[in-house]
């Protein structure tokens, strides 16, 4: 079996987004909570914002133009209020001033939109976007709050950021797969699907739902093997959908609250994104199951492009055997040899060698 473990190393660094891109989703959202919090009319309430999303979950891949993050407001979500369609007005005509505050007037401009759960701020000059998302969070970012449904004015209950958590804490238990795991599934979605693209927090709890499931994916294996039962896993969970209706589309379920996600993914859109995981779950098998490297290699590139998973990696086999020279390098509790002294659990740092080759 190839499991090709560096090219997958290659890989998650080649789909990782470029540092300008990092810069930005970084320095832009203080920029913009600044400005918030300094606004007369719409008030907001210590600590006033949170970055949520992938950025903050650590699961961006490619070229992030876009960060969500939470302003937090006072109200009673049981009695909508503040109103949710009329608080997502108000917001949007707060950031009217926002273009001046960060300099960008003028040819590079700012576009300010509303949308369902959010006031969605375009860059042009950075070519960047910003969701910012009002929200009651009665006991502060770290329970669960409420955000404004415009189309149904109402508030609906949510957890970002128990879901970061969630994610960090079960990144923590496997190895640290899981994150570049659902990095993969996001990967192989953008690629494969130009177009009808189902949501990222959709996929991040199919992920989770899988890994928590009983008989869930064996985590231990290498990340190759891994992300191949992932995509016969989702496949084998909604393959029966495509022929009891022609109007079924799936129900994912929220990792932490329990209701359904994905009420608004239409059936063509499934069909689509269903296809797409046959094919790859197909390619990743017969890459999995083939005899020759090279043969292995073609068809993961089919899956992922061949930009980002190259034939050659020396370079990137090279730093790694680097990494975890004898010496500079660390063994944790689990038995993982790190570059890094791992944080908590107690480690052993390797031992220097003096061999310099047979004698």
């Amino acid at each position: 079996m190839h499991t090709l473990g560096t090219h997958f190393d290659k890989l998650l660094s080649n789909i990782r987004p470029p540092e300008d891109r990092l810069e930005a989703a970084r320095d832009l959202p203080p920029k913009v909570r600044d400005y918030l919090e300094q606004h007369e009319d719409f008030v907001t309430v210590a600590p006033h914002s949170r970055l949520v999303g992938s950025y903050a979950q650590d699961m961006s891949v490619g070229d992030v133009k876009d960060v969500d993050f939470l302003v937090r407001v006072a109200g009673d979500p049981g009695k909508n209020e503040p109103e949710a369609k009329r608080l997502i007005q108000e917001l949007r005509g707060a950031l009217d001033g926002l273009p001046e505050a960060l300099g960008f007037e003028g040819w590079a401009g700012v576009d300010i939109e509303r949308a369902r759960r959010s006031v969605h701020v375009f860059i042009k000059g950075r070519d960047f976007h910003l969701d910012v998302v009002p929200c009651i969070a009665p006991q502060g970012f770290e329970d669960v709050l409420w955000v404004p449904d415009r189309g149904f004015n109402e508030w609906i209950r949510s957890h970002p950021v128990g879901y970061i958590k969630l994610l960090d804490d079960l990144n923590k238990q496997h190895g640290s797969k899981v994150k570049p795991l659902g990095r993969l599934l996001k990967h192989f979605r953008n690629y494969q699907m130009k177009n009808r693209r189902p949501k990222s927090y959709w996929l991040g709890a199919l992920v989770v739902h899988h890994i928590r499931r009983d008989n869930g994916l064996d985590m231990s294996q290498p990340l190759a093997v891994v992300f191949r039962d992932l995509l016969d896993a989702i496949y084998a969970q909604y393959d029966h959908l495509l022929w009891i209706s022609n109007t079924a589309t799936p129900h994912i379920e929220d990792p932490l609250l329990g209701h359904d996600i994905s009420w608004n993914w239409t059936r063509t859109h499934f069909e689509t994104f269903m296809n797409r995981l046959k094919e790859g779950r197909q390619w990743a098998t017969q890459a999995l199951d083939s005899e020759r490297r090279e043969d292995a290699i073609a068809l993961w590139q089919r899956i992922f492009g061949e930009e980002y998973f190259p034939t050659d990696v020396s370079e990137t086999a090279s730093r790694l055997a680097g990494q975890v020279w004898p010496g500079h390098a660390f063994v944790a509790p689990s038995g993982l040899v790190t570059s890094a002294k791992p944080a908590s659990g107690g480690s052993i740092s390797t031992r220097g060698t003096t061999f310099h080759g047979d004698q």
